[in-house]
């Protein structure tokens, strides 16, 4: 056999460079004793010696990489790869592709895989997955020949030229392209498995992909294969998805490869049984720790036996995986009872987040509960877990809020799922296992007198910080960003995230103490009149004047006004599509001024604000023009003035009413009290918008990083920072990561995939089940009541800010959320009906300011009302009737 090729278990890893990335990790298993297929190397020489006979030297890989980007045209490189295509192969190579293969079949191969194995490849600062072309199938010497040159013809792509063009501007030496042939698995079944999360970077968590057939059809995105995520310490499946797996990539003699119909039934089972499933995450930790690193694997199973095809590094995760925190190592059983729900944090960011989303406020929320729970003296583990993903949707871990919270004598779960909305109380009121309250009640004196030093100066601490945050602020949007370096933009990136956590902790002060003073109220009035106390509470925090969240909506009202009087403008807005029509189509005049100074200090707002990945007003202003096109369709019954003197009398009333119920020395305090409430709740509002303003920074930063990563890697395509974790979004601007297309790609359709998943349900125990429970044929829905007030009309269903033009003046708004950024609609709206949602959710803090009657976290209402349906709403006891069906 020539000395080009070798058995790939008679090379040694640390002496593999010659043959590349892939040949080297396939090495290191075969010697370690993993099950991998019978397989031989080509080395990297053989490529060089074929393209000098078959190129010129102008026209060889390593000669394009530092030409003009000018000089390769697509027309030139398909020429040039087509001549490689069809050119000799040198007589040496010829003869060692030959005898590897008459080995193979020798050995019991029916077919060979003929993969490219790069010197750039599968490394542990760069992966290049995908970047060169592998041939399936090869049974012949003139299918392998073919095979080869279609490997080599690869490196004339315009994505492999670009990519090492990259690697040669970071100092990097030129690539060679050495070739595997690997024995083909006819896999029953066969899939990819990373041993960290590739999207959180969750070291603790290993991700399995799975699908029938052939393991190609899976890394090309053909299908949507079965994904289970699990906890590395217990061996417990967090998650488990059902793909829906149509089509299997087959192998047989006769035919060949071919695209085989999945039967019904099997689509709609798992793939992999669970001995499999074990087998399979046994192999994949012992791999990890036989290369000490975070591996990504492709493995079949054929015949009731695994193999692995190939383990390569996982690159580009944000910090290496054995340095990030550990988790508490409980068992299996322990994690089957764990209660997550996203009730309330599902309306802050509801659906799925993008994974720059996803880093940024799953650490600023983890980091804040922390701080929240440490402020009110309660200790929490260092490796509690208390924010976690399921299916890209961001849950709590109410478990272990429960648990931490335990340590607050009398704190019982029922009292704090009241205020921030959840399920499975009965479950979490009876195995929550209490923490004590001995370190707590130690620690009461100095957290009573830290408490009463920050609110005494609160006021004052509030002002300093939001003169110091409006002056940053002010300072870096006025940078120019196309003017930065990379470096330059990255110190700009720290300056945000400064200015996040900054805001964050004034903010969650203000939150906890809306939470203290929250928990008195209640306790105060459920002692003086426990059947009316929900109701009382609500009609005491109604018409707070001044709240933040409820500015953008009542100055769209007044616009509104203003283009009544404006018969162009007006006819303007009514006759034009909301989607499409922007401040400079309307004509010059007040209308269009107002719309500037509405754009000018609301345009950070949007729907899913606090996702960094969706447009701002500023952007795409489709729902203020929508709101305005609602309101001109009808003359206002009632103005903004009137609302808001309509609320302060139920307030007033409502503290009247308490007034009376309460002894005489005992009506100051409550005074007070319902003073710190609603003052609490305006900061919180008023510090909510400055955090959105900062998410507004990081999406400016985002989108000039993804120009930048667009031009040094094409395939990465647009909007790619989004993808990346902050810390990736880093280690790119420092130009200290290596290729991250195949790394944005790979996230690009999870993110896909997650959308078109159904939603999990807002609250389960252990993880969600596989498929959504249908909807409830009733007709009528219960959730929680917030705002008073009892209407009938007709349902509007919006799943998307997008539509918000379909909205009529006077129809029943029913959405799945509705943050800040959907409140303009509430105006417009009879009623607002929400799948999510809390008591405390900025939804129900702007309904009771507008009066709307509100009831939200009804869950299915999306799923079981239909536009047209005449509803009944009754926002006191907190139920929804369908009356009639469209």
């Amino acid at each position: 056999m020539s000395a080009l090729v070798r058995r790939i278990e008679s090379i040694v890893p640390r002496k593999a460079e010659a043959f590349g990335g892939k040949a080297k990790n396939l090495a290191a298993l075969a010697r370690a004793g993993f099950p991998v297929p019978a397989a031989f190397a080509l080395a990297a020489s053989a490529a060089d010696d074929f393209f000098a006979g078959a190129l010129d030297e102008a026209d060889r890989p390593d000669r394009l990489v530092a030409a003009p980007a000018s000089q390769l045209t697509p027309e030139r490189l398909a020429s040039l790869a087509a001549r490689v295509r069809e050119a000799p192969i040198p007589a040496a190579v010829r003869s060692g592709l030959a005898d590897a293969l008459r080995a193979l079949l020798a050995d019991g191969a029916t077919a060979v895989a003929v993969r490219s194995s790069s010197t750039r490849e599968d490394q542990e600062g760069e992966s290049a997955a995908g970047l060169h072309q592998s041939v399936l199938g090869v049974r012949t010497e003139a299918e392998l020949f073919d095979a080869a040159r279609t490997c080599w013809a690869s490196a004339l792509a315009p994505s492999a030229l670009a990519y090492h063009r990259n690697a040669a501007r970071r100092g990097e030496q030129g690539a060679g392209l050495g070739i595997v042939v690997q024995a083909m698995v006819p896999a029953d079944v066969a899939g990819a498995m990373f041993t960290v999360n590739p999207l959180s970077g969750d070291p603790g968590e290993l991700v399995v992909n799975a699908s029938w057939g052939l393991g190609c059809a899976v890394m090309d995105g053909r299908v949507s294969p079965d994904t289970f995520r699990v906890d590395k310490t217990s061996g417990w499946v967090r998650d488990r998805v059902l793909g829906d797996k149509t089509i299997a990539v087959r192998w047989d003699a006769a035919r060949g490869l071919t695209d085989v119909p999945v039967p019904e039934e099997d689509r709609e089972r798992a793939c992999l049984d669970e001995a499999t499933l074990e087998a399979l995450v046994t192999l994949g930790l012992r791999i990890e720790d036989h290369f000490d690193d975070a591996r990504d694997v492709e493995w079949a199973l054929a015949g009731g036996t695994l193999y692995i095809l190939q383990a390569r590094p996982v690159t580009a995760l944000a910090t290496p995986p054995r340095k990030r925190r550990g988790r508490r190592r409980r068992s299996a059983r322990e994690r089957a009872r764990l209660v997550w729900s996203n009730v309330n944090v599902g309306e802050a960011l509801p659906g799925v987040a993008t994974p720059l989303t996803w880093s940024i406020l799953s650490e600023f929320s983890e980091r804040g509960f922390r701080r929240a729970f440490g402020a009110v003296g309660c200790s929490v583990p260092k490796d509690a877990e208390l924010v976690a993903s399921f299916r890209g949707r961001i849950y709590l871990n109410m478990t272990e809020f429960m648990e931490i919270a335990s340590q607050v004598p009398g704190l019982r779960p029922r009292t704090l799922l009241a205020l921030a909305g959840g399920g499975e109380v009965e479950r979490l009121e009876t195995e929550v296992e209490p923490r004590g309250s001995t370190r707590f009640l130690m620690r009461l004196p100095v957290t009573v007198a830290r408490y009463a030093r920050e609110n005494l100066g609160l006021t004052d601490r509030v002002e300093r910080f939001e003169k110091s945050f409006g002056e940053e602020r002010g300072r870096l949007t006025a940078i120019d960003f196309r003017v930065l370096s990379s470096s330059g933009l990255d110190r700009v990136l720290l300056r945000v995230e400064r200015l996040l956590d900054d805001s964050g902790q004034v903010m969650l002060n203000v939150y906890g103490n809306l939470m203290g003073t929250l928990v008195l109220l209640r306790s105060m009035l459920s002692v003086v009149s426990a059947a009316e106390a929900d109701r009382i509470e609500r009609d005491l925090l109604s018409g707070l004047a001044d709240v933040e969240s409820a500015a953008p909506g009542l100055a769209l009202f007044h616009i509104a006004e203003t283009a009544r009087a404006e018969p162009e403008a007006r006819a303007k807005i009514a006759e034009s599509d909301p989607r499409t029509l922007r401040v400079t189509d309307l004509p010059a005049g007040p209308t269009r001024r107002a719309m500037e100074r509405f754009l000018t200090a609301y345009g950070y707002r949007g729907a899913r604000e606090a996702e960094i990945g969706e447009p701002r007003w500023s952007e795409d202003p489709a729902l203020p023009f929508a709101t305005l096109r609602a309101h001109l369709g009808r003359e206002a019954t009632e103005r903004p003035v009137d609302v808001e003197r309509r609320q302060r009398q139920i307030r007033d009333a409502a503290q009247r009413e308490l007034e009376r119920r309460l002894p005489g020395p005992t009506k100051l305090a409550a005074r007070h009290l319902l003073s710190l409430v609603q003052r609490f709740t305006r900061l919180r509002e008023r510090l909510r918008s400055h955090v959105i303003k900062v998410l507004g920074l990081y999406r400016a930063v985002a989108r000039d990083a993804s120009r930048r990563l667009l031009v040094a890697e094409p395939g990465a395509g647009r909007d790619a920072a989004f993808y990346l974790s902050v810390e990736e979004l880093h280690a790119f601007l420092r130009g200290e990561s290596g290729a991250l297309a195949p790394l944005v790609r790979r996230r690009r359709l999870q993110l896909e995939r997650d959308r078109a998943l159904p939603e999990p349900p807002d609250t389960f125990v252990g993880f969600p089940p596989p498929v959504p429970a249908p909807a409830p044929g009733q007709d009528g829905l219960v959730g929680l009541a917030a705002m008073s007030g009892r209407v009938r009309g007709r349902a509007r269903v919006l799943l998307d800010p997008a539509d918000a033009g379909l909205l009529e003046a006077g129809e029943i708004l029913v959405a799945p959320y509705a943050d800040v950024g959907w409140s303009p609609l509430f105006l417009v709206a009879a009623a607002v009906v929400t799948d999510l949602g809390g008591p405390l959710s900025h939804a129900a803090v702007v309904a009771r300011e507008y009066g709307v009657p509100t009831v939200v976290n009804v869950k299915v209402g999306t799923r079981l009302i239909r536009s047209g349906d005449e509803l009944e709403v009754d926002g006191a006891a907190g139920t929804v009737r369908i009356v009639a069906r469209a």
